[in-house]
């Protein structure tokens, strides 16, 4: 995004509340490049306090929306729009992964897989245009990633057969079209997949916590929409940021909680969005226990206020609501950041770019997303105050030692037309070819590099994950989250598939390009802020034999 106010190089954060917003949404007009106009700027209304946390948070279920589908077997699920009731009054026209469970109808669901299963997934393709289903995070031959290079056209079928090899953790899958995966995403293609295994099955049994009880995913999106409740997006835009926060596909979302921990699994599938959650009791920040990030389980569990989520991450942690009182209320809250958007290169004086989202807040604005209501319980169902040891809670490998493995360098830049570039590479310019070639089983160190005159880009590998082996220049905030020799921070002390590179950092990753499959394999690196993708800041490359 382009605010000419935000354009200038800030470091520090900051604390403060939020205002949740909603309005009508004007005509659009482009002016190219960064910048975006409104043919007419409606007035904006704070939303009432009373419609503020009135819904029920959805959770995964038998039926509709996050309905849960075990893949112990073959299912098919079709991509097609279908109407749904998201908010008070017009139902919201979605785009959706529909399926069946048992006979009933299962929308962009919930699916459970066990590390070692092989899943049969079907897609046909009841949409205008052409679609896919990725499998955001799996390690997986090209012809199941469902990246745009075996995109599915309209009025098509394929079926994608392929082996759970990951760790446990919460995945998720989305349609992944070159060119169309933000429009796509922001109406609605997108679920989350949740792999177990034994570890993690015996963690959960030491904590305690049943999966949908005390253990429940937090999938957290944002959407522009209209009075009309219709979803709004415009092609060719940049930084695609919503005016109303969904949590589980539920606007204003309340949750019951006794007093307790719970286990929440956060996934940000935002287009854009970049968000800093924390639990907030009144002006007093809940302390977190980060356990899991991307890859699944981390070695240990790591003490934490707040985390930076960007769009595609997962963070898993354990929040402690034991010693609030029945009554109590706490807000999962995006807390103020510095943005740090400072695309000088685009050009100064470009209209506010805000203008594409009236009544959304500004990226980096603190931004509440849901409540959670404490209610009293009989003191024979109250779980114990006291969590189990934490200190070794998975087995996860030393750093690798990667003194002889070479290194590879890629720049984050914009050029003046406002063009983004991985290098020198832009999809739009560089097409499928793969800008270079790997061989299978080799090592390699990839060290990206983010211009100062950029923004935070979370950089997503298709295929495989990595491990952060360190982050240079980077801003105060992040340096001050250091647990590690390197600068590493909490987050970065598993395995992970997306990993933010700040304006100016230095961020190097270590990643074993070992597979069980055969011949050439081509897979994407891109920044997974949609309309960067979209506009091409996205490579191919190959894992050759």
């Amino acid at each position: 995004m382009s605010d000419p106010q935000r354009r200038r190089f800030l470091i520090g954060l900051a604390v403060g509340g939020a205002a949740t917003v909603a309005g009508p949404v004007a005509m659009w007009r482009w002016t190219g490049g960064h910048g975006h106009t409104l043919a007419s700027a409606p007035d904006l209304q704070l939303l009432p306090p009373q419609a503020r946390f009135v819904q029920p948070l959805r959770l995964p279920g038998g039926e509709g929306l996050m309905a849960q589908i075990d893949l112990n077997h073959a299912i098919d699920l079709s991509a097609q729009s279908i109407a749904q009731g998201l908010f008070p009054g017009a139902a919201t026209t979605l785009w959706s992964y529909v399926g069946k469970v048992g006979g009933r109808e299962a929308i962009n669901p919930l699916l459970r897989a066990r590390r070692g299963d092989v899943i049969d997934v079907g897609l046909d393709n009841r949409l205008s245009e052409t679609t896919t289903i990725h499998w955001h995070g799996l390690s997986v031959d090209e012809a199941n990633d469902g990246s745009g290079l075996h995109a599915l056209a309209a009025g098509q079928r394929r079926r994608y057969r392929l082996r759970i090899d990951n760790r446990a953790g919460l995945y998720w899958y989305h349609a992944h079209p070159h060119g169309r995966t933000g429009v796509q995403l922001q109406r609605g293609l997108a679920g989350l997949l949740l792999i177990e295994d034994e570890e993690e099955l015996a963690l959960r049994a030491r904590l305690g916590m049943r999966w949908g009880e005390r253990d429940l995913p937090l999938m957290i999106s944002d959407k522009q929409v209209a009075a009309d409740n219709a979803i709004v997006y415009k092609d060719g835009a940049d930084d695609w940021i919503g005016n109303r926060v969904l949590v589980n596909w539920t606007p204003e979302p309340y949750l019951e909680v006794i007093p307790a921990w719970y286990r929440f699994r956060l996934a940000n599938v935002a287009n854009a969005r970049l968000l800093r959650p924390c639990f907030q009791a009144g002006d007093k920040v809940l302390p977190m226990q980060l356990i899991g990030c991307d890859g699944g389980l981390l070695e240990r569990a790591w003490p934490i206020d707040d985390v930076f989520l960007a769009p595609a991450q997962r963070v898993d942690v354990l929040v402690d609501f034991s010693a609030l009182a029945p009554g109590d209320k706490v807000v999962l809250r995006s807390l103020e950041y510095v943005a740090m958007e400072n695309e000088d290169e685009s050009g100064a004086f470009l209209p506010d770019p805000m203008g594409d989202h009236p009544g959304a807040a500004a990226m980096g604005d603190a931004l509440d997303l849901m409540e959670l209501r404490v209610i009293d319980c009989a003191p024979r169902d109250r779980p114990p105050a006291r969590l189990p040891d934490l200190s070794a809670i998975s087995k996860i490998a030393p750093l690798p030692d990667t003194g002889d493995w070479p290194l590879r360098a890629l720049r984050l830049r914009m050029d003046e037309q406002g063009r983004w570039f991985i290098n020198d590479w832009n999809f739009h310019i560089n097409g499928h070819e793969p800008a270079f070639s790997i061989k299978r089983g080799s090592r390699e160190v990839w060290e990206i590099r983010n211009s100062m005159t950029s923004m935070p880009h979370p950089i997503h590998l298709h295929g495989f994950q990595f491990r952060v082996l360190s982050r240079a220049i980077s801003p105060p905030d992040i340096r001050g989250r250091q647990v590690a020799p390197g600068g590493l921070n909490p987050q970065d002390m598993g395995f992970n598939d997306t990993v933010v590179v700040w304006p100016g950092e230095i961020v190097r990753l270590a990643i074993d390009f070992s597979q069980p499959f055969t011949g050439t394999q081509r897979y994407m690196l891109h920044c997974h802020n949609l309309e960067h993708e979209d506009m091409g800041m996205m490579l191919t490359f190959a894992v050759t034999d």
